[in-house]
This record gives structure tokens, C-alpha cells and sequence, in this order.
């Protein structure tokens, strides 16, 4: 089962050294592209060190999931997986989900926790408790309902049957959303990554807003206005139920400290993600930046 790599990238030069230089190491990693498009190629500086990676360079800004697909389109392997430049993966991180691929081959997507490399600011606390709470260990492996777009891997085969969302730029969630709907699985494994934050304060702020407004749009694309109404009514008490998963996540992982550090930041992160949602069911994704 050869396996497939992609890294996306905007603006972490550093962690993206990190990133490939751990899966340089990995013998299952057959195959590593970077998808990128920060304002400077990163292949300049990098592809000298890492000469057998493909680096992908787009103009214009794209989200995750559209660098993520684009790279997908040029990617050989049978198995894929995919990580952020702001994640290190552990160094059995290829082994792990190539095993767990082989083990339960009718499962389409497997991901794995997502640690938060320390020590960290209250800011960077914040930030990984918005986006990874869910995801950080100790994390039992098995079925799920969710993976984190930092830590994933698919069969190609299930990507290319959902060809539609993948030409469109859906989230990775979208797709998640479909295949449970239709009756498969996602499960979690032992392969970890490292979170480590390299965007600041006003930039991650931004990022939650447009993220959750491309969320909100593509979760409502084909709907008629009675039903994004609906879900816009909602958006008010997102921030309160965001925290509230989020501290119980926290509590499962034994790092309640660490929550209470950064739950201010956490707390502003969630606000700017919910009113991205709600701009997104009333007005659509609209045409501004959405990854920095």
C-alpha cells in the first residue's frame, strides 16, 4: 500500500522545515508534496534539503482544503495522507496509519491526536484548545465522528467517489458529514502530530472568521433561505457551546490548567469563528481572504 503525503503551507516556513524533516525520516512517507501559497515559494529555500519533494506553489490565496485537492489531483499513492506545515508528525506518524489502513480497509478517512508543542503562551494555549480540544491525548483509538484537518488520511478510492466536494473545495468536514450519513466509518489511530502555532494573535482571529464563514456557506450551498435562516438564529449561542465542549475535552486530556490559561483566547477565537458562521448562512462565502 504505497502512501502519499501532502503538507499545505502558508506563512510557516519554520514548522515546515520541521515537518518535512520528520517525515524525511519516515520510509513510508514514499512520496511528500507541499501545497502552498504563501507570498514566497518555499522550494527556494527548502527544496535544496528535501530534493525529493514535490513543492506545489499556487498564486492567490486558498484555503486548506482547496491546496489540500489541488495536491491531491497530482498525488500517486493509494493512501493519503495529509498534515498542516504548522504540525510535526511523530516519527512513526507514516507507519501508524498505514497500519491502521491495512487493518480496516473499509474505512475511508483515519486521523490521529493533535499535541501542542510546549511550552506555550496563553495565546497559543488558546488557539490549540479552539481548533484541537477534541483532538488532544490521551486519545483512544477507534470510531469517530470527527477528524482534524491537521492530522488525516484517506483511501484514494473514497476520495475520487467524492470527486464533486473535492472539485468544489469543501472542507474536509463536508466530506466527513457525507460518508456518516451514508453509513461509513472514520476512526482514530495512534499517529500524532505536534501542533506548533506560528500565526499571531490578529492574523489566527482573522483565520477563525473567514474559516467558519466558508464552513457555514458550503454547509448551506444548495439550501433555500427558510434553512439558512434557521442556522443563522443558532449562531448566537455557538460561542457558549464551543467553550463548553472544549473544557470537557480538555478535562478528558487531564489538561484543565492549561484550558483555564488560554480559555480567554479561546473564548475570542470561538466569537470570531461563530460570527464568521453567521455571516456565511446570511451572505455566502464571500470574496475576502480566508487562510493567512
Amino acid at each position: 500500500m504505497s502512501l502519499s503525503v501532502i503538507v499545505t503551507s502558508y506563512n510557516s516556513p519554520a514548522t515546515l522545515r520541521k515537518c518535512l524533516d520528520s517525515l524525511a525520516r519516515q520510509p513510508g512517507a514514499e512520496e511528500v508534496l507541499v501545497a502552498d501559497c504563501s507570498p514566497e515559494d518555499p522550494a527556494g529555500a527548502l527544496k535544496p534539503l528535501f530534493p525529493r519533494v514535490r513543492f506545489l506553489h499556487y498564486e492567490g490565496r486558498r484555503s486548506a482544503a482547496e491546496l489540500r485537492w489541488a495536491a491531491f489531483r497530482q498525488a500517486r499513492g493509494e493512501t493519503i495522507a495529509a498534515t498542516e506545515a504548522r504540525c510535526i508528525p511523530s516519527p512513526d506518524w507514516c507507519g501508524e496509519l498505514l497500519s491502521a489502513h491495512r487493518e480496516f480497509p473499509e474505512v475511508p478517512a483515519i486521523g490521529g491526536p493533535v499535541e501542542l508543542a510546549r511550552p506555550a503562551s496563553a495565546f497559543d494555549l488558546g488557539l490549540y484548545f479552539c481548533e484541537y480540544a477534541a483532538f488532544a491525548p490521551p486519545v483512544q483509538p477507534g470510531e469517530v465522528e470527527k477528524i482534524s484537518g491537521a492530522n488525516l488520511s484517506y483511501k484514494r478510492s473514497a476520495l475520487e467517489q467524492s470527486s464533486d466536494l473535492l472539485e468544489a473545495g469543501a472542507s474536509e468536514t463536508l466530506l466527513h458529514e457525507r460518508w456518516l450519513r451514508q453509513g461509513r466509518r472514520l476512526r482514530l489511530s495512534r499517529a500524532s502530530v505536534v501542533f506548533e502555532n506560528s500565526l499571531p494573535r490578529r492574523a489566527a482571529i482573522r483565520q477563525q472568521f473567514h474559516s467558519g464563514r466558508r464552513y457555514a456557506a458550503d454547509r448551506v450551498s444548495a439550501d433555500g433561505v427558510p434553512r439558512r435562516m434557521l442556522f443563522a438564529a443558532g449562531t448566537p449561542a455557538l460561542p457558549a457551546v464551543l467553550l463548553r465542549r472544549q473544557a470537557l475535552a480538555a478535562g478528558r486530556s487531564g489538561d484543565r490548567g492549561a484550558f483555564r490559561r488560554g480559555a480567554a483566547w479561546t473564548l475570542l477565537l470561538d466569537f470570531a469563528w461563530s460570527a464568521g458562521e453567521l455571516s456565511g448562512y446570511l451572505f455566502g462565502e464571500g470574496s475576502g481572504p480566508r487562510i493567512f
